[in-house]
């Protein structure tokens, strides 16, 4: 019996859900309703090209196995029970294990073009979608009793199904936008000779790197304690990528082996060890560090200039602190603009999150009689160059 693959994982989109994913967002249902167009057959269409590769399949096929067997049908709870976030988060980082942060970055980009949902909101919706694409994948791999390669022959016979559930132009836009060269550069590197090994000992040091997230996390850590892992998790891929890109293990040198696999000695010196290994593969003149606290300070300052902020003698007597931070900030964009862009994706997405804590607070500090006036000009410039940094 012939089927959508796009209907199927549509009519799992209740209206009870669209609207907790619309509250989450803080968007109109049509917006969202763009959006999603625009946002499922994207994520099937970026799916069933990865899965064209054996690498691929296999990531995906186990990613289909591994998801929680409960989660589509409760997943309208764990949208409006204040999970939105983590699931985003969850969901996000699950396609980009599976398609490159590239590529969802250019995905997210696209979505945010086609529905006005900015580029923050665009990424969330995506990770929402994650686990609903891959709950209706695995009911259909377990009724079917597929396999990994029955899967990506099932995704195959689906591409025109896909093809249809583009709005127009879409798909061109993705094409000209690079989102399937970046799945496919991905799934080169995935297979290059001899780095088993090394993802092995980058596998491991990540772990321990999110553990550490976790924790700061759970312990109220700022900006910097955060983001410094999320940038150490991008650089170390980015580092494997320089050091056995096209090459055999006998090729590269036992340094540069070492410096992969030693950060994933122990538990305790991972999180330094992988920030060393990290820095030191970075530009000459780029440092980890310098990015990390300027972005911490950058998000700091405004908030504690503008939380400060209740009229018009407040205002005026912030403005300075503001301006500093703009011509901080203007420094800190040429630095980051340097790094590699396995670097600039993960930071732009964190800073994409800080845009988003930081706008609420503008908009009611803006509403406070005569204090719009004063300070638009100021923070305007500095949320250009924020946006900017978030792609």
């Amino acid at each position: 019996m012939s089927f959508n693959i796009v209907d199927l994982i549509k009519d799992q989109v209740s209206d009870q859900i669209m609207g907790s994913i619309g509250g989450a967002l803080g968007v109109q249902k049509n917006e969202l309703s763009t959006g999603l167009s625009g946002a499922l057959p994207g994520l099937l269409s970026g799916l069933a090209s990865s899965a064209g590769t054996q690498q691929g399949a296999g990531a995906l096929f186990d990613a289909v196995q591994q998801q929680d067997d409960g989660m589509l049908g409760n997943i309208g709870n764990l949208l409006g029970g204040g999970e939105s976030s983590s699931l985003a988060n969850k969901g996000t980082s699950v396609l980009s294990s599976l398609l490159g942060s590239g590529a969802v970055g250019s995905l997210a980009g696209a979505v945010s073009n086609l529905a006005g949902l900015g580029r923050g909101n665009s990424s969330s919706l995506l990770g929402m979608l994650a686990p609903i694409v891959l709950g209706v994948l695995k009911k259909k791999i377990l009724d079917g009793g597929m396999d990994s390669s029955a899967m990506t022959s099932m995704l195959t016979s689906q591409k025109d199904n896909i093809s249809a559930a583009m709005p127009h132009g879409f798909s061109n836009q993705l094409q000209s936008g690079g989102f399937f060269d970046s799945i496919a550069d991905a799934a080169k590197n995935a297979n290059v000779s001899g780095a088993q090994s090394a993802s092995a000992s980058i596998s491991e040091t990540t772990q321990h790197v999110e553990q550490a997230t976790a924790e700061t996390a759970k312990s109220g850590g700022g900006f910097l304690k955060w983001l410094i892992p999320v940038v150490v998790i991008a650089v170390l891929g980015w580092l494997a990528t320089q050091f056995f890109g096209g090459k055999d293990v006998e090729e590269v040198g036992s340094g540069a082996l070492e410096s992969v696999s030693e950060a994933a000695d122990s538990t305790g010196a991972a999180v330094d060890g992988a920030v060393q290994s990290a820095s030191d593969a970075l530009p000459e003149g780029v440092n980890l560090d310098e990015i990390t606290g300027g972005l911490d300070g950058i998000f700091s300052s405004t908030t504690e200039a503008l939380g400060g902020i209740t009229d018009v003698e407040s205002a005026t007597a912030a403005i300075p602190a503001l301006e500093e931070v703009g011509g901080n900030l203007g420094g800190l964009s040429e630095t980051i603009g340097s790094l590699p862009d396995a670097v600039k994706g993960p930071i732009a997405s964190v800073v994409g999150s800080g845009v988003e804590g930081l706008q609420p607070i503008i908009d009611k500090v803006t509403a406070i009689p005569g204090v719009g006036d004063l300070i638009t000009p100021v923070i305007e410039p500095i949320m250009q160059m924020l946006q900017g940094l978030a792609g």
